[in-house]
């Protein structure tokens, strides 16, 4: 049956143009290369040969640092030190982690870096991604090189488990709570990385993965939560609490909302290294996730 969509599509106009290649008031689309990591990678199904964690390596974010504006995105970092003295502090001190992993190895084992340092061990990992610690050269670097050096902190107070899924938490946390603390124009510029890596998931999770769907959307919703009510995350000097326990650190960095969520057995699913049960495919709803945490 040929369906009519026309009344849907009143107020279009159609744009025409004399360029002979894809042109868009959009920088996103008018990429190739964009165009073609969101098609494979919002689309593809997770699997063995080609695990999730690369995936924003594979050619994102390398476009991303070519297409950002630095003059721009100094602007904004300038003006934003004019207007948020806590900002204005954090981008001054230019602070960056000179831990190591024999340090936190030192720790107790239930504390944050006692933690750090098992996920480190468990994953044959390196503090900094095994890249030595440098002085930045200006305000973006020092930037970036900070929500590097943070990103496993956060996925530890936040209660994401370091797992594919467990990623939605610290990703949805940044998308939320990064807007809480800065102006809308400067987090916007410095998000568009956390929009295509978190959403990937979701995306694959809604068009791949049923019995996992209910686990991503709490996870989303925990993160918007948690972003929303606490201190800032990026801006969070993680280091004055890794000898705390993790409910410690949370109350030290002014991090609310947070629990430890297991999504293990919906993650091994999603990852495709089991089928869903029958029991799985056939649940109706969680009852555990009925009441809408406030």
């Amino acid at each position: 049956m040929n369906e009519d969509y026309s009344y849907f599509h009143k107020g279009i106009t159609r744009l025409t143009t004399e360029s002979s290649a894809l042109v868009s008031s959009s920088k996103y689309l008018n990429s190739p290369e964009i165009r073609d990591w969101l098609t494979t990678h919002f689309l593809r199904r997770n699997g063995q040969d080609q695990p999730v964690p690369p995936d924003t390596t594979l050619g994102l974010v390398q476009e991303l640092n070519k297409m950002r504006d630095p003059r721009k995105l100094q602007s904004l970092i300038d003006r934003e030190k004019e207007i948020n003295p806590t900002f204005r502090r954090w981008i001054e001190e230019r602070f960056l982690s000179r831990l190591t992993k024999e340090d936190f190895g030192r720790m107790a084992p239930e504390s944050l870096g006692g933690q750090y340092h098992r996920y480190l061990t468990d994953y044959g990992y390196e503090v900094n991604f095994g890249q030595p610690v440098v002085e930045p050269r200006s305000d973006i670097e020092f930037i970036f090189m900070r929500f590097a050096q943070i990103h496993d902190f956060e996925h530890l107070v936040t209660g994401g488990g370091f797992n594919s899924l467990g990623e939605l938490l610290p990703y949805f946390v940044r998308l939320s709570n990064t807007h809480q603390h800065m102006s809308a124009e400067l987090a916007h510029e410095l998000l568009p990385t956390y929009v295509f890596g978190g959403f990937r998931m979701v995306m694959r999770a809604g068009l791949h993965y049923p019995t996992s769907w209910l686990t991503v959307i709490d996870l989303m919703r925990r993160g918007i939560n948690i972003g929303l009510a606490s201190q800032s995350i990026l801006m969070a000097r993680y280091e004055d609490a890794v000898e705390l326990s993790i409910a410690e650190a949370r109350e030290r960095l002014g991090i609310r909302n947070a629990e430890d969520v297991d999504s293990w057995s919906d993650d091994a699913v999603f990852i495709e290294r089991r089928e869903p049960t029958d029991e799985e495919l056939a649940r109706i709803g969680r009852e555990d996730l009925a009441a809408i945490r406030a």
